[in-house]
């Protein structure tokens, strides 16, 4: 069973089921112009002026404290009441996979574009660290020079549960640790490259080692940190003047705090036409990825002030007041409070609120005006349920670009593209590097209808390859075993993507530090379309 996912990326091909588009996206585009068409067709969100001020201030004093307030992000944080075009990722240990470098990336695009055409996005990220500690956030997975088996590291003492801006960055003896395995396994692999190639090879890796050792060391938590790994490379290294926003820090949850106000005041109304929403999903034969909400749902969690723990809320409501309750399972201490409809007044809690999945986009469109959302699978699928109940209860929110998936080379992977010996499955076969020829021509002329015809043509390719290769089951220090996982992110049953699979740094081995975001930035263009799936020949 598909999930709406697929209805949205057959829409971007062909257009069809409008009127079920409409209903669960609102607008969808097309192309990356199209979006900022659309964006610019948007009725305009309207923003308190004290709020935004208050906002700006905040922002070049949290860009300024860490070092990355350059003269364009500054410029930036002044325009971000004209609009944004925003994207944004949970943290994860030494910054996440390569997902959060095409995002990034998608964004600037989508920014760039929009101000050549008159209508000036700024550029945002939102580094999510109001999730709860979970192992996608604790752990990261290399690929095994000798197994399909993936190595692991994982964050010691972290405690499933808590949110996640609890992570400090004071486990300099693990962060040293954890450094060595991960130069070991770049070693084991400096063996698939060209002895000649070697020295640089190396000196990118030690650039990058260096590069996360010392972020973390000049961090105070995981949020700071992730800001640091990709705020330089986005605004130092590459002076894109992305704006970056920390979701859990007191001041964001001050200013955000009346955001839950029309989930509470519509609280029921919500609730009706999220399950509608699923139901409808449910008869056209998708599946929802999100279950449906109970008459007890809140709006948000909230933050155990005794140990950080994210306890979920329920909610009664009678005559007017909201009356919430619930348990940390670590100290075991309840919590309750009422709050009156026709008077919400959320400033003695703000500090302890912790949005929800579907509750956290608008709290962003209450203190700015986010216009396009660069989104995976997962936002996309999960916001056609809440994109119809939000607009039921009068909350406008942004256009939802996917971003391309992008998967990539390196000199391991091409060794084993040329030993597997079968054009079924090695992705360096038939008319592979033609298309990828074809798709950069196309760019480069920006012509929009060969471009659409070979990024699907490049697609097709590769899920061909994907579900032939998937078929085939060996020993893990197999040649084809490696080949699903270093290439395709298969070290389970559950992964299959390699840019959400294996951390950023792996392709930064190949591009270097100063490359990194730039190789994902060179694949995009006004014409470029919406979703896909696409492929970076990143060289030493």
């Amino acid at each position: 069973m598909g999930t709406l996912g697929d209805l949205y990326e057959k829409f971007v091909r062909d257009e069809s089921n409008l009127s079920d588009i409409n209903y669960f996206y609102g607008n969808v585009p097309k192309t990356i112009a199209d979006a900022i068409r659309l964006a610019k067709e948007s009725s305009e969100i309207k923003i308190d002026s004290n709020r935004m001020d208050e906002l700006k201030r905040f922002l070049k004093k949290y860009h300024k404290d860490l070092g990355l307030l350059t003269e364009k992000v500054s410029h930036n944080i002044d325009l971000i009441h004209q609009g944004i075009v925003l994207g944004g990722q949970q943290a994860t240990i030494f910054g996440g996979s390569g997902i959060i470098g095409n995002k990034i990336a998608t964004v600037t695009t989508i920014s760039d574009i929009s101000k050549e055409k008159g209508h000036y996005l700024v550029p945002m990220f939102l580094v999510n660290t109001h999730d709860s500690i979970q192992p996608e956030i604790s752990t990261i997975h290399l690929p095994n020079n000798q197994s399909s088996i993936s190595k692991s590291i994982f964050l010691p003492n972290a405690i499933d549960g808590l949110v996640s801006s609890q992570i400090l960055a004071n486990q300099y003896e693990w962060m040293e640790e954890s450094l060595s395995i991960v130069k070991n396994i770049f070693n084991e692999f400096r063996t698939s490259i060209e002895k000649d190639s070697h020295k640089i090879f190396t000196e990118k890796v030690d650039h990058i080692l260096t590069f996360i050792r010392e972020t973390y060391r000049t961090s105070t938590d995981i949020g700071e940190w992730i800001t640091l790994l990709w705020g330089i490379q986005a605004n130092i290294i590459n002076d894109w003047g992305v704006i970056f926003f920390p979701s859990s820090h007191p001041e964001i949850r001050k200013l955000t705090a009346d955001g839950y106000k029309p989930f509470l005041e519509n609280r029921l109304e919500y609730i009706k036409e999220f399950n509608e929403a699923s139901k409808k999903i449910e008869e056209l034969g998708y599946k929802s990825t999100t279950a449906k909400k109970a008459e007890t749902f809140s709006p948000f969690f909230y933050e155990c002030p005794n140990d950080g723990y994210r306890l979920k809320l329920s909610c009664k409501e009678e005559n007017g007041v909201l009356s919430f309750s619930g348990e940390c399972p670590l100290d075991e201490e309840e919590y309750s409070f009422d709050i009156d409809k026709n008077n919400i007044d959320l400033s003695s809690l703000s500090l302890n609120l912790v949005p929800r999945l579907d509750t956290n986009q608008a709290l962003l469109q209450s203190i700015m005006p986010v216009y396009i959302r660069v989104s995976g699978p997962g936002e996309i699928n999960y916001n056609a349920q809440v994109i119809p109940a939000t607009r039921k209860i009068g909350l406008q929110f942004p256009i939802f670009v996917k971003y391309t998936r992008i998967l990539y080379n390196t000199p391991w992977i091409e060794n084993l593209n040329h030993e597997i010996k079968d054009e079924s499955i090695s992705l360096f076969s038939g008319d592979f590097f033609k298309t990828l020829g074809n798709l950069s021509k196309a760019r480069r002329k920006g012509e929009k209808e060969q471009l659409a015809f070979e990024s699907e043509h490049l697609a097709d390719i590769i899920k061909t390859k994907m579900s032939e290769v998937i078929k085939h089951s060996d020993k893990p220090n197999s040649i084809i075993e490696r080949y699903k996982s270093w290439q395709f992110g298969m070290y389970d049953e559950f992964h299959k993507w390699q840019e959400v699979s294996w951390p950023w740094f792996i392709m930064a081995s190949v591009t270097g530090l100063g490359d990194y975001l730039a190789s994902y930035r060179r694949y995009y263009s006004e014409s470029t379309p919406i979703g896909g799936i696409g492929y970076i020949n990143a060289r030493l």
